[in-house]
């Protein structure tokens, strides 16, 4: 019946299989998540002042939504960015927690529970587009903003700016990450207790249509033998497709280098993935940083300096202070001494 070489049913067929495995991860996670977000919903309605409750709400529908954009459900992922959209202001104390959003947020978890059964009887999510719920969410975030808002939204590019320059010859680009502070810390006390750090660069098939879908496998294939402390372009970036063909890693492991490239070799229509062990001095901010500090020292040695000239000028003040007091004894002594000669000069008496 196929009149087809075998070489292209093959394809199908690991196509199918692909799609059957990433559907599966895809369920599983999802099913984590909706158990995650009802829990953390009833405790949140009796403690609507709970920061533990807020943020694990928040960080649900922020994977939700990046999870949902890779399969390319649409309808659930904008479902869930707004959620993560009204979570995000009342993170920020702009927006607080009420009655009538804990129904809402019940209503958001029917449709996605509905989302969910739909793409594993069907594989697809269906047409309920829930525009009642998302302008629900909506006027909540229009109600309770601020200023303040727009400000916050401006910040969150300019922290991914760096990450965005790489190298251009392909080579080590986990050497062209630009580290902040805090993670050059994690680095280094990782590097004490014993662990690995290892630069992972990984290129997707020109060929592949769903990258970011590719990618999300690749985190968790290594995930599953390390920790992702950086990522080049960031995550969401990568959650959103906003890279070309490749990605770069940073990754803490027990495990060797040889285990986690094929760990990420193991996902379907990955063309390369490279890797060395990361060499801190190597990286573009390991230098700059250490730039920063040389002018401080000097900064400090010269006011220790400056210090320390002024001293002896305050020392050489109290000798004019001492030399001056001794000038004012001379001028009463000789009255003195004259007093003394009027005393004993010799009286008449004596002269005859």
């Amino acid at each position: 019946m196929y009149a087809v070489s075998g070489n292209t049913v093959t394809g199908r067929m690991e196509e199918e299989m692909d799609v059957s495995q990433y559907l599966e991860i895809f369920l599983d996670e999802t099913n984590e998540h909706l158990q995650n977000l009802n829990t953390q919903i009833l405790e949140l309605e009796s403690d609507p002042e709970n920061m533990d409750n807020i943020n694990e709400i928040f960080r649900a529908a922020h994977s939700l939504k990046g999870m949902a954009g890779t399969m390319g459900y649409k309808r659930m992922q904008n479902l869930t960015h707004d959620m993560e959209n009204v979570f995000s202001e009342v993170r920020n104390g702009n927006i607080k927690v009420k009655p009538e959003m804990i129904d809402v947020l019940f209503q958001c978890l029917d449709a996605l529970e509905e989302y969910k059964n739909n793409i594993q009887e069907t594989s697809d999510e269906g047409t309920n587009d829930n525009e009642n719920l998302i302008k629900a969410l909506n006027d909540i975030l229009n109600d309770g903003k601020t200023e303040e808002a727009p400000a916050a939204k401006e910040e969150a590019p300019t922290a991914t700016a760096p990450a965005a320059e790489s190298g251009a010859d392909g080579g080590e680009k986990w050497n062209d990450i630009a580290f902040d502070d805090s993670q050059i810390r994690v680095i280094k006390e990782a590097m004490k207790q014993g662990k690995n750090v290892y630069g992972i660069n990984v290129v997707v098939q020109e060929s592949c249509i769903l990258k970011a879908a590719r990618a999300f496998l690749v985190f968790k294939a290594v995930e599953e033998k390390g920790e992702i402390i950086v990522s080049m372009p960031s995550a969401q970036d990568v959650e959103d497709e906003k890279f070309d063909k490749d990605f770069t890693l940073i990754v803490l492991s027990d495990y060797s280098l040889d285990d986690i490239i094929k760990s990420a070799e193991s996902v379907s229509e990955i063309a390369q993935v490279t890797g060395a062990v990361l060499e801190l001095e190597k990286t573009k901010n390991y230098h700059a940083e250490e730039e920063a500090i040389e002018p401080a020292e000097e900064k400090k040695e010269a006011v220790a300096e400056v210090k320390a000239a002024e001293q002896p000028k305050k020392e050489e003040k109290k000798p004019v202070a001492a030399a001056k007091a001794p000038e004012k004894k001379p001028a009463n002594k000789p009255v003195v001494n004259r007093t003394c000669l009027l005393y004993t000069s010799p009286s008449p008496r004596d002269c005859s």
